[in-house]
């Protein structure tokens, strides 16, 4: 018994590796095919030439305070959308009247247009902030509505038999709600975060936020680097990777400790 759950354990890991791999070879298979029917580098560089300029960037200083300024707004405005979220969630469901003043607003939210945001914000707003306040309008809303709904979904056979058992408060939220809630936030989290990253980023392109991986593709975009643009592409999804990555990790530690 235990063997075959370690082949499967394997089996699984493999899958894991095997598949992202693939999709990675395809991907560079195809731009290869493209950049050799273009047939113009200036334009369209090979895959070989593009990564090559991608890792000489690591030696550079600007490289890693650009990558560290982007991600440093890109965790600020997601722990406070979380934060937020998740305690506005939390009162929508204990008082009603909070949650039917927000649906509105969180609706609204929703649907504006990332780059009308972005404009209207820049005529009065500081550059600086720009990124944290945009990512955050795009993230608390997404989140609020995931927890109010996991939070609205606990069981509620349990929550009666808390009530019949006269439970502690702190005992129904470790107990019922947390186990309940928990893998809704990891999964909501996991995507919410790369796409805050990606729009952190986007705010930084309009605005030209110094310092930040946003500036630096609008830079090379401006003088016609495409080499370059593209590296700074490719580092981007590969942080959006990595962040969706640490939130699977912190996940799966949960699920052992618990």
């Amino acid at each position: 018994m235990k063997d075959l759950k370690a082949n499967k354990k394997v089996i699984e890991i493999c899958s894991n590796i095997f598949y992202p791999m693939l999709a990675l070879a395809i991907v560079l298979a195809v731009w290869a095919i493209c950049a050799k029917a273009y047939g113009n580098p200036l334009v369209l560089p090979a895959p070989g030439v593009t990564l090559r300029e991608f890792f000489k960037m690591f030696a550079q200083k600007l490289f890693w305070v650009s990558i560290g300024w982007s991600l440093l707004r890109t965790i600020l405005c997601f722990a406070l959308s979380f934060v937020l979220a998740l305690l506005f969630a939390t009162l929508g469901n204990l008082w009603l009247p909070i949650h039917k003043t927000l649906s509105p607003i969180i609706t609204i939210l929703r649907a504006a247009p990332t780059v009308a945001i972005i404009l209207i914000l820049y005529a009065f707003t500081a550059n600086n902030n720009l990124a944290i306040i945009v990512g955050f309008l795009i993230a608390f809303p997404i989140m609020y509505s995931a927890f109010y709904s996991a939070i609205s979904n606990v069981d509620k056979d349990l929550l009666e038999m808390a009530k019949v058992y006269k439970l502690r408060p702190i005992d129904k939220i470790f107990g019922i709600y947390l186990p309940s809630i928990t893998p809704t936030l990891f999964d909501n989290s996991k995507s919410t975060l790369s796409l805050t990253f990606k729009v952190v980023v986007a705010a930084e392109i309009l605005t030209s936020i110094p310092l930040s991986i946003g500036e630096r593709i609008k830079y090379e975009s401006n003088i016609f680097d495409i080499e370059f643009l593209l590296a700074w592409t490719i580092a981007s999804i590969v942080l959006a990777f990595i962040l969706e990555g640490f939130v699977s990790l912190l996940k799966t530690i949960w699920r052992k400790i618990r």
